[in-house]
């Protein structure tokens, strides 16, 4: 009977010991296959990561470093349904670990989720306050929200904590942009571009913001690095257009609002954009053509309205220009162009109380000094300044 039980003991160390010995060669193949999944992972071979990070979690299905390689790989192919999965495993697997937020976040922020991304980011910054591309990620989900103070608060602080990486720069500058703060705007972008010679979104938006500038030739050899660099972009071409129209460049800017269009023909702005063009060259039809089409994409467009009704003003058919000027402040009643616009035609038409109230109501509500001044030259036409 102790023979008998001797000899099962050995037999079940025997198998614990064959087992002991199975498990560790699984690890370490999963292990092999986690290293190779890295390795393409680092050069760029996105399928052949995904690949080898799958086998390494399906030997070891608990496996939070290969979820976290898999992850990155699928967001580097804009597969983000599947890294989000990932990703979110990751965080199950291992919830202390700053930087899963951190993918997460970024992950929900491509998927345009910016609240889930902004407490992916909070996460992280509870777990690891100084952790600089939660500020950047918090900061970025900031300004696609219009928050742009916070965006500026948190974007600052990922820049002291790293100021080698030209997203802060680049994405404050975006900032700065936004609120009109045109001379920040472009020294941050252009330290971006320091850093990263081939940042495309700090090209595009230094570009607006010579543009913005009255800086044209800046703005076009920007908006023209931007599009060598990402030629599919429907802004970079709309952006470039509008600098070559307000150069008098009408044949350049035609070509590029229609390549504009090609990009992106449910977007009303190109249309809007090269019927101004159309009609400044006195290809009236092809003008009045493309303000219809942009009214039909966004029938509460304001500035469809406001461009067609200028398109009737350039043909002189003044009372279609003053209906669709009227309807443009219906649809958005602070319209400062459209009031100008509006003055201007009664001008033309010898409605001077009209004209006059426009002009007032300019005088009231805008901020563009070139448009202020203009109106102040009507009232005095007018005998009113």
């Amino acid at each position: 009977m102790v023979r008998r039980s001797r000899i099962v003991s050995i037999a079940l160390m025997v198998t614990i010991t064959v087992l002991v010995h199975s498990q560790q060669i699984q690890v370490k193949e999963a292990e092999t296959y986690f290293r190779i999944g890295q390795t393409f992972l680092h050069t760029g071979s996105y399928d052949a990561a995904i690949e080898a990070f799958s086998k390494a979690i399906q030997i070891k299905p608990d496996y939070w470093e290969a979820y976290e390689g898999r992850g990155c790989a699928y967001a580097n192919r804009g597969q983000f349904q599947e890294a989000l999965k990932d990703f979110s495993n990751l965080i199950r697997l291992n919830p202390n670990l700053p930087r899963a937020y951190v993918h997460r976040g970024l992950v929900y922020l491509h998927l345009k989720e910016t609240d889930k991304a902004i407490s992916d980011f909070n996460k992280t910054l509870e777990l690891e306050p100084q952790n600089d591309k939660a500020f950047l990620g918090r900061g970025t989900a900031y300004l696609s929200k219009g928050r742009y103070k916070e965006a500026l608060s948190d974007l600052t602080r990922a820049i002291e904590l790293n100021p080698k990486e030209a997203d802060g720069y680049a994405n404050r500058g975006a900032a700065y942009l936004a609120l009109d703060d045109l001379d920040r705007a472009i020294t941050d972008l252009t330290k971006a571009l320091q850093i990263n010679p081939r940042h495309v979104g700090a090209f595009h938006n230094r570009g607006k913001a010579y543009l913005l500038k009255g800086l044209y030739d800046l703005a076009i050899a920007d908006l023209t690095k931007a599009i060598q660099l990402h030629p599919n972009s429907f802004m970079a071409y709309y952006d470039r257009g509008t600098a070559y129209f307000r150069k008098g460049e009408y044949a350049r800017a035609l070509v590029d609002f229609s390549k504009a269009i090609d990009l992106n023909p449910q977007n009303p702005i190109g249309y809007i954009a090269r019927s101004a063009v159309y009609a400044v060259r006195k290809e009236y039809n092809h003008a009045l053509a493309d303000a219809n089409k942009a009214i039909a994409l966004e029938p509460k467009s304001a500035d469809a309205y406001l461009n067609r009704g200028f398109v009737y003003e350039q043909m002189e058919d003044y009372q279609k220009a003053v209906a669709d000027y009227t309807q443009a402040i219906s649809l958005k009643p602070d319209y400062d162009r459209a009031y100008f616009n509006r003055g201007m035609v009664y001008k033309k038409l010898g409605k001077k109380d009209g004209a006059i109230a426009d002009f007032k109501k300019v005088l009231e509500i805008s901020k563009d000094e070139e448009l202020r001044k203009a109106s102040e030259i009507a009232l005095k036409a007018l005998g009113e300044r």
